[in-house]
């Protein structure tokens, strides 16, 4: 295995400050007084971000920000060493909520759209991304596009990373996506409900094979706790994750692209990464 040295190009678009509050109970239509309240980092690209850096990587966060959130995001990323590279927009960067509740493995999300961009603002973002060496590069994008971004958003990304010969690993669903694959992105990381509303049917492997033909190089559909399958030209595999007790799964998936991005980076086979 080869040492980290390129930046694993994390793309965040709408990252948020995280909240989470923990409760004995929570009762509808009454009162919750939170035992605890933890405040950090939040949004899939910077979730991806942060477990990158957790295995050794030097992850570089690229994303909107904006306000005294926006502030406070970074403020928290530098304590964890989290690199990154802002476009600052108008309006607050937003904040988003989970209730945790004892005994409970369900959590409640309380979330806040981001602000939609001005006109310029992607205009900025893709000057951004054209002064990055993306040579080599491994680029996790993650998440839904922020309102006021253009729909070919992602595909205007895989064809830079595509053309300075880095890879794209992509977790996002609709047109975006399939707009994207042309782009050829090395593995598209999805879960089986967003697969089948991208592609339409109930054929799980049916559309993996319909993605395939599209562009994308791989595809890894994840199932919550449930078995994963990934899908290339050449082979079908059933993976099974470890049992754990989860505290908090929001996450969870971000991890997933995380640990793929860093056995790429690293020249780790597929089969030992998943």
């Amino acid at each position: 295995m080869k040492p980290l040295t390129k930046p694993i190009v994390c793309c965040g678009f709408t990252p948020c400050v995280q909240r989470i509050l923990e409760f004995k109970k929570i009762e509808k239509g009454m009162v919750n007084r939170a035992c605890n309240v933890t405040v950090g980092i939040g949004g899939k690209g910077a979730n991806t971000a942060r477990m990158v850096r957790q295995l050794g990587g030097h992850p570089v966060l690229i994303g909107f920000v904006g306000g005294a959130n926006g502030e406070l995001l970074e403020r928290m990323l530098d304590a964890e060493e989290v690199g990154y590279r802002h476009v600052i927009v108008a309006g607050e960067t937003r904040i988003c909520q989970t209730l945790v509740e004892a005994g409970n493995p369900e959590t409640t999300e309380l979330v806040e759209e981001m602000p939609p961009l001005s006109p310029d603002n992607w205009a900025h973002m893709m000057k951004l991304f054209e002064s990055l060496d993306l040579k080599e590069a491994v680029v996790p994008i993650s998440g839904k596009l922020p309102a006021g971004a253009p729909v070919d958003a992602y595909a205007q990304i895989c064809r830079l990373v595509h053309e300075q010969g880095g890879r794209v690993v992509i977790d996002a669903p609709g047109e975006p996506l399939l707009l994207a694959l042309e782009h050829e992105p090395v593995i598209v990381k999805i879960n089986d409900v967003e697969l089948l509303a991208t592609m339409g049917g109930d054929d799980l492997m049916g559309a993996c094979r319909n993605m395939l033909k599209l562009g994308a190089q791989a595809v890894l559909i994840t199932r919550g706790g449930k078995s994963a399958f990934f899908v290339d030209a050449s082979r079908a595999l059933e993976l099974f994750p470890p049992k754990i007790a989860a505290v908090n799964p929001v996450g969870s998936g971000d991890a997933v692209t995380a640990g793929l991005a860093v056995a790429l980076s690293t020249g780790v086979a597929m089969e030992p990464a998943l």
